[in-house]
Protein backbone atom coordinates (compact mmCIF):
# COMPACT_ATOMS: atom_id res chain seq x y z
CA UNK A 1 0.00 0.00 0.00
CA UNK A 2 1.05 3.24 -0.76
CA UNK A 3 2.12 5.62 2.00
CA UNK A 4 0.81 9.03 2.38
CA UNK A 5 1.34 11.80 0.85
CA UNK A 6 4.07 14.55 2.29
CA UNK A 7 1.86 17.81 1.86
CA UNK A 8 3.92 20.74 -0.04
CA UNK A 9 2.40 23.98 -1.42
CA UNK A 10 1.86 23.58 -4.73
CA UNK A 11 2.65 19.52 -5.19
CA UNK A 12 3.48 17.03 -3.25
CA UNK A 13 5.54 13.55 -2.48
CA UNK A 14 4.30 10.10 -2.12
CA UNK A 15 5.97 7.41 -1.02
CA UNK A 16 5.29 4.19 -3.29
CA UNK A 17 5.51 0.61 -2.37
CA UNK A 18 8.85 0.37 -4.22
CA UNK A 19 10.36 2.97 -1.67
CA UNK A 20 10.53 5.66 -4.65
CA UNK A 21 8.84 9.21 -4.06
CA UNK A 22 6.29 10.24 -6.55
CA UNK A 23 5.90 13.93 -7.39
CA UNK A 24 2.78 15.99 -8.03
CA UNK A 25 2.29 19.08 -9.24
CA UNK A 26 -1.21 20.94 -9.74
CA UNK A 27 -1.00 22.30 -13.29
CA UNK A 28 -4.54 23.15 -13.76
CA UNK A 29 -7.23 21.72 -15.55
CA UNK A 30 -7.57 20.05 -18.59
CA UNK A 31 -9.09 22.78 -21.16
CA UNK A 32 -10.61 19.21 -23.35
CA UNK A 33 -11.88 17.26 -20.03
CA UNK A 34 -12.04 20.16 -17.30
CA UNK A 35 -10.44 17.09 -14.86
CA UNK A 36 -7.78 18.53 -13.35
CA UNK A 37 -4.00 18.03 -14.70
CA UNK A 38 -1.09 17.74 -12.86
CA UNK A 39 2.71 16.69 -13.62
CA UNK A 40 4.18 13.47 -12.47
CA UNK A 41 8.16 11.92 -12.22
CA UNK A 42 9.08 9.49 -9.96
CA UNK A 43 12.53 9.64 -8.25
CA UNK A 44 14.30 6.36 -7.16
CA UNK A 45 14.63 5.24 -3.94
CA UNK A 46 18.03 6.28 -1.98
CA UNK A 47 19.64 8.11 0.71
CA UNK A 48 19.58 11.64 -0.86
CA UNK A 49 15.69 10.88 -2.58
CA UNK A 50 14.04 13.26 -0.60
CA UNK A 51 16.36 16.44 -1.50
CA UNK A 52 15.97 14.79 -5.30
CA UNK A 53 12.39 14.90 -4.94
CA UNK A 54 12.36 18.72 -3.83
CA UNK A 55 14.26 19.86 -6.69
CA UNK A 56 12.04 17.65 -8.70
CA UNK A 57 8.56 19.73 -7.58
CA UNK A 58 10.41 23.06 -7.74
CA UNK A 59 12.05 22.22 -11.44
CA UNK A 60 7.52 20.96 -12.16
CA UNK A 61 6.42 23.91 -10.52
CA UNK A 62 8.37 26.49 -12.38
CA UNK A 63 7.47 24.49 -15.68
CA UNK A 64 3.60 25.77 -14.49
CA UNK A 65 4.68 29.10 -13.92
CA UNK A 66 6.66 29.88 -17.33
CA UNK A 67 3.80 27.34 -18.86
CA UNK A 68 6.01 24.91 -20.38
CA UNK A 69 4.37 22.07 -19.70
CA UNK A 70 1.12 20.62 -21.61
CA UNK A 71 -2.07 21.28 -21.01
CA UNK A 72 -4.17 18.71 -21.49
CA UNK A 73 -3.03 15.22 -21.71
CA UNK A 74 -5.34 14.65 -25.20
CA UNK A 75 -4.90 11.76 -26.99
CA UNK A 76 -3.65 11.62 -30.83
CA UNK A 77 -7.50 10.86 -31.87
CA UNK A 78 -8.63 14.06 -29.94
CA UNK A 79 -5.85 16.28 -31.86
CA UNK A 80 -6.89 14.92 -35.29
CA UNK A 81 -10.51 15.92 -34.54
CA UNK A 82 -9.95 19.18 -33.83
CA UNK A 83 -6.79 19.87 -36.19
CA UNK A 84 -9.54 18.94 -38.91
CA UNK A 85 -11.78 21.36 -37.38
CA UNK A 86 -9.43 24.49 -37.90
CA UNK A 87 -7.64 23.35 -41.11
CA UNK A 88 -8.11 25.50 -43.95
CA UNK A 89 -7.68 23.41 -47.27
CA UNK A 90 -9.44 22.46 -50.18
CA UNK A 91 -12.26 20.25 -49.43
CA UNK A 92 -10.68 17.76 -51.85
CA UNK A 93 -7.51 18.60 -49.98
CA UNK A 94 -8.98 18.02 -46.70
CA UNK A 95 -11.10 14.82 -47.81
CA UNK A 96 -7.52 13.54 -48.52
CA UNK A 97 -6.19 14.27 -44.78
CA UNK A 98 -9.23 12.83 -43.62
CA UNK A 99 -8.33 9.49 -45.56
CA UNK A 100 -4.89 9.30 -44.12
CA UNK A 101 -6.10 10.13 -40.56
CA UNK A 102 -8.70 7.52 -40.89
CA UNK A 103 -6.75 4.60 -42.64
CA UNK A 104 -3.48 5.19 -41.32
CA UNK A 105 -2.76 7.04 -38.21
CA UNK A 106 -5.47 7.30 -35.94
CA UNK A 107 -5.02 3.06 -35.84
CA UNK A 108 -1.74 3.29 -35.37
CA UNK A 109 -1.47 5.90 -32.66
CA UNK A 110 -4.95 7.36 -32.27
CA UNK A 111 -5.58 6.18 -28.70
CA UNK A 112 -2.16 7.14 -27.27
CA UNK A 113 -1.65 10.54 -25.34
CA UNK A 114 0.22 13.22 -26.91
CA UNK A 115 3.22 13.08 -24.11
CA UNK A 116 3.65 9.39 -25.51
CA UNK A 117 4.54 10.31 -29.13
CA UNK A 118 8.18 10.84 -30.04
CA UNK A 119 10.43 10.84 -33.08
CA UNK A 120 11.52 6.88 -32.31
CA UNK A 121 7.69 6.13 -32.29
CA UNK A 122 6.99 8.04 -35.77
CA UNK A 123 10.13 6.44 -37.31
CA UNK A 124 8.69 3.45 -36.38
CA UNK A 125 5.34 3.78 -37.32
CA UNK A 126 6.62 5.14 -41.05
CA UNK A 127 9.12 1.89 -41.10
CA UNK A 128 5.68 -0.10 -40.53
CA UNK A 129 4.07 1.54 -43.68
CA UNK A 130 7.02 0.84 -46.10
CA UNK A 131 7.04 -2.74 -45.01
CA UNK A 132 3.34 -3.40 -45.15
CA UNK A 133 0.27 -0.80 -45.73
CA UNK A 134 -1.62 -2.77 -43.02
CA UNK A 135 1.32 -2.65 -40.46
CA UNK A 136 1.44 -6.46 -39.90
CA UNK A 137 4.23 -8.71 -39.04
CA UNK A 138 5.43 -9.24 -42.73
CA UNK A 139 4.51 -12.02 -42.91
CA UNK A 140 1.37 -11.41 -44.81
CA UNK A 141 -2.75 -11.31 -43.74
CA UNK A 142 -4.53 -14.31 -43.77
CA UNK A 143 -8.11 -13.37 -45.24
CA UNK A 144 -10.80 -16.44 -44.39
CA UNK A 145 -14.02 -16.85 -46.35
CA UNK A 146 -15.77 -16.15 -43.66
CA UNK A 147 -15.98 -14.55 -40.60
CA UNK A 148 -18.08 -17.28 -38.61
CA UNK A 149 -16.07 -20.77 -37.27
CA UNK A 150 -15.19 -23.03 -40.25
CA UNK A 151 -12.54 -25.27 -41.81
CA UNK A 152 -9.92 -23.27 -43.65
CA UNK A 153 -10.04 -24.23 -47.57
CA UNK A 154 -8.65 -22.76 -50.68
CA UNK A 155 -10.74 -19.67 -50.40
CA UNK A 156 -9.25 -18.78 -47.25
CA UNK A 157 -6.00 -17.50 -48.68
CA UNK A 158 -3.05 -15.32 -47.06
CA UNK A 159 -2.61 -11.75 -48.63
CA UNK A 160 0.48 -10.50 -49.68
CA UNK A 161 2.24 -7.58 -47.87
CA UNK A 162 1.89 -4.14 -49.90
CA UNK A 163 3.77 -1.03 -48.53
CA UNK A 164 2.65 2.04 -48.94
CA UNK A 165 4.02 3.90 -51.13
CA UNK A 166 6.23 6.71 -50.56
CA UNK A 167 3.81 9.62 -51.56
CA UNK A 168 1.38 8.20 -49.52
CA UNK A 169 3.95 8.07 -46.25
CA UNK A 170 4.47 11.60 -47.47
CA UNK A 171 1.16 12.49 -47.10
CA UNK A 172 1.18 10.43 -43.58
CA UNK A 173 4.21 13.02 -42.47
CA UNK A 174 2.57 16.33 -43.65
CA UNK A 175 -0.47 15.62 -42.13
CA UNK A 176 1.08 14.55 -38.57
CA UNK A 177 3.73 17.04 -38.80
CA UNK A 178 1.13 20.33 -38.97
CA UNK A 179 -1.97 18.90 -36.30
CA UNK A 180 1.25 18.49 -34.06
CA UNK A 181 2.60 22.03 -34.96
CA UNK A 182 -1.17 23.15 -33.75
CA UNK A 183 -0.62 20.97 -30.49
CA UNK A 184 2.61 22.90 -29.81
CA UNK A 185 0.73 26.03 -30.58
CA UNK A 186 -2.10 25.43 -28.21
CA UNK A 187 0.39 24.40 -25.23
CA UNK A 188 -0.86 20.85 -25.89
CA UNK A 189 3.03 19.92 -26.02
CA UNK A 190 5.97 21.63 -25.78
CA UNK A 191 7.63 20.67 -29.14
CA UNK A 192 6.80 19.04 -32.19
CA UNK A 193 8.49 15.28 -32.52
CA UNK A 194 8.13 15.45 -36.45
CA UNK A 195 11.17 18.45 -36.53
CA UNK A 196 13.55 15.32 -35.40
CA UNK A 197 12.21 12.69 -38.07
CA UNK A 198 13.17 13.05 -42.11
CA UNK A 199 10.21 12.88 -44.36
CA UNK A 200 10.03 10.34 -46.41
CA UNK A 201 11.97 10.75 -50.06
CA UNK A 202 9.77 11.22 -52.68
CA UNK A 203 9.57 9.40 -55.77
CA UNK A 204 11.75 9.98 -58.92
CA UNK A 205 9.75 10.88 -61.44
CA UNK A 206 9.63 8.57 -64.81
CA UNK A 207 8.00 10.71 -67.09
CA UNK A 208 7.31 8.96 -70.63
CA UNK A 209 5.97 11.58 -72.89
CA UNK A 210 4.87 10.84 -76.20
CA UNK A 211 7.30 10.60 -79.02
CA UNK A 212 6.88 13.16 -81.73
CA UNK A 213 5.39 9.85 -83.98
CA UNK A 214 3.01 9.24 -81.32
CA UNK A 215 1.95 12.93 -80.70
CA UNK A 216 1.07 12.81 -84.20
CA UNK A 217 -0.78 10.28 -84.32
CA UNK A 218 -2.60 11.04 -81.15
CA UNK A 219 -3.04 14.33 -82.37
CA UNK A 220 -4.62 12.78 -86.16
CA UNK A 221 -6.90 10.70 -84.27
CA UNK A 222 -8.41 13.05 -82.19
CA UNK A 223 -9.26 15.82 -84.54
CA UNK A 224 -12.08 13.26 -85.81
CA UNK A 225 -13.57 15.28 -83.64
CA UNK A 226 -13.05 19.28 -84.03
CA UNK A 227 -13.81 20.60 -80.23
CA UNK A 228 -11.43 17.14 -79.02
CA UNK A 229 -8.80 17.72 -81.36
CA UNK A 230 -8.46 21.30 -80.27
CA UNK A 231 -8.64 20.25 -76.75
CA UNK A 232 -5.76 17.88 -77.06
CA UNK A 233 -3.83 20.41 -79.02
CA UNK A 234 -3.53 22.91 -76.86
CA UNK A 235 -2.73 20.64 -73.96
CA UNK A 236 0.39 19.58 -76.12
CA UNK A 237 1.58 23.09 -76.48
CA UNK A 238 0.69 24.75 -73.72
CA UNK A 239 1.42 22.14 -70.83
CA UNK A 240 -2.08 23.30 -69.06
CA UNK A 241 -2.99 20.69 -66.98
CA UNK A 242 -6.47 19.33 -67.87
CA UNK A 243 -8.84 21.12 -65.28
CA UNK A 244 -7.33 23.98 -66.22
CA UNK A 245 -8.51 23.67 -69.89
CA UNK A 246 -11.93 22.63 -68.99
CA UNK A 247 -12.35 25.84 -66.52
CA UNK A 248 -11.41 28.50 -69.47
CA UNK A 249 -13.95 30.90 -70.06
CA UNK A 250 -14.32 33.02 -73.11
CA UNK A 251 -12.68 36.54 -71.40
CA UNK A 252 -9.45 34.83 -70.66
CA UNK A 253 -8.87 33.61 -74.36
CA UNK A 254 -6.60 36.54 -75.64
CA UNK A 255 -6.79 35.35 -79.06
CA UNK A 256 -5.44 38.87 -80.62
CA UNK A 257 -2.32 38.66 -78.14
CA UNK A 258 -2.20 35.37 -78.79
CA UNK A 259 -2.12 34.48 -75.38
CA UNK A 260 -4.81 32.94 -72.94
CA UNK A 261 -4.93 33.45 -69.26
CA UNK A 262 -5.18 30.48 -66.39
CA UNK A 263 -6.88 32.07 -63.79
CA UNK A 264 -8.76 28.39 -62.00
CA UNK A 265 -9.39 24.96 -62.68
CA UNK A 266 -12.26 22.23 -62.51
CA UNK A 267 -12.08 20.05 -59.67
CA UNK A 268 -14.45 17.18 -58.89
CA UNK A 269 -15.62 17.58 -55.03
CA UNK A 270 -18.67 15.42 -53.73
CA UNK A 271 -19.22 14.07 -56.77
CA UNK A 272 -20.19 17.25 -58.93
CA UNK A 273 -17.38 19.37 -60.95
CA UNK A 274 -16.78 22.96 -58.97
CA UNK A 275 -14.33 26.11 -60.17
CA UNK A 276 -11.25 26.66 -57.87
CA UNK A 277 -7.98 28.29 -57.60
CA UNK A 278 -5.25 26.25 -59.87
CA UNK A 279 -3.60 23.38 -58.12
CA UNK A 280 -0.49 26.01 -57.40
CA UNK A 281 -2.95 28.69 -56.16
CA UNK A 282 -1.14 30.81 -58.99
CA UNK A 283 -2.76 32.49 -61.91
CA UNK A 284 -0.76 32.42 -65.36
CA UNK A 285 -0.40 33.89 -68.43
CA UNK A 286 0.38 31.48 -71.47
CA UNK A 287 1.83 32.75 -74.94
CA UNK A 288 0.17 30.90 -77.50
CA UNK A 289 2.23 29.88 -81.00
CA UNK A 290 0.54 31.06 -84.13
CA UNK A 291 -1.14 27.50 -85.26
CA UNK A 292 -2.22 27.14 -81.66
CA UNK A 293 -4.00 30.90 -81.82
CA UNK A 294 -5.39 29.42 -85.07
CA UNK A 295 -6.84 26.24 -83.72
CA UNK A 296 -8.56 28.35 -80.54
CA UNK A 297 -9.75 31.11 -83.33
CA UNK A 298 -11.49 28.82 -84.85
CA UNK A 299 -13.02 27.19 -81.83
CA UNK A 300 -14.37 30.47 -80.99
CA UNK A 301 -15.84 30.93 -84.48
CA UNK A 302 -17.47 27.57 -84.47
CA UNK A 303 -19.04 28.18 -81.49
CA UNK A 304 -20.69 31.51 -82.07
CA UNK A 305 -21.93 29.92 -85.36
CA UNK A 306 -23.54 27.17 -83.46
CA UNK A 307 -24.72 29.01 -80.57
CA UNK A 308 -28.64 29.90 -81.36
CA UNK A 309 -29.63 33.31 -82.28
CA UNK A 310 -31.42 35.48 -79.73
CA UNK A 311 -33.88 37.14 -82.12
Amino acid sequence: MAGSPRSRSRGNVTVLPSGSLRVRVYAGKDPLTGRANYLTETVKPGSKAAAEAERVRTRLQRQVDERLNPVTRATVNQLMDRYLEVVDVEPSTKARYEQLIRVHIRPAMGVLPLTKVDASLIDRFYAQLRACRERCTGRGHQRHRTTQPHECDERCRVKECRPLSASSIRGVHWVLSAALGYAVRWQWMTHNPTDSVKAPSPARSKPSPPTPTEAARLIKEAWKDEDWGAFVWTAMTTGARRGELCALQRQELELDAAALSIRTGLKRVGGRLVRRDTKTHQQRRVALDTETAQVLQAVVERQDAEAPSSG
